[in-house]
């Protein structure tokens, strides 16, 4: 299954590392180096139809230029503009406080620890692969 992905990463190297593995993988992915450069923040409404999501899979940095990456998934829930499931959205960080793991946890999200392994991203993408062929 192809999956379209949206990365969120101030670390370019990382942005370039997961575009090329999960690309390899047969995933779409796009890359945003500034979470407000998703085009929702210059047009302040959800760019995508309602019946058509602009991804199945998040990924995102928490500590990132203008906001971090849990104020920039709050703000994208509530403005209407969340298409994915929370058990496709991932944050990957070398700043994981239990206050922001405790976050994540209560959202719903899964966390990965930097430096990451990407067989560990890998394996999680195969199960939000599941989650969206069950969604039918």
């Amino acid at each position: 299954m192809s999956c379209r992905i949206l990365v969120f990463d101030d670390d370019k190297s990382i942005c370039k590392l997961l575009k090329a593995a999960l690309e390899a993988k047969g995933h779409e992915v796009t890359t945003f180096s500034n979470p407000t450069e998703f085009p929702f923040f210059n047009e302040k409404t959800c760019p995508c139809p309602q019946d058509s999501p602009c991804a199945d899979i998040l990924i995102a940095d928490i500590v990132m230029p203008k906001m971090d990456g849990i104020e920039f998934l709050k703000n994208l829930g509530t403005s209407g503009c969340w298409p994915i499931s929370n058990n496709n959205v991932a944050i990957i960080s070398g700043y994981l406080t239990i206050h922001y793991m405790e976050d994540l946890n209560n959202l719903g999200f899964q966390y990965f620890r930097k430096p990451f392994q990407l067989q560990d991203i890998f394996s999680w993408v195969e199960g939000c692969e599941e989650r969206i062929a069950a969604r039918g």
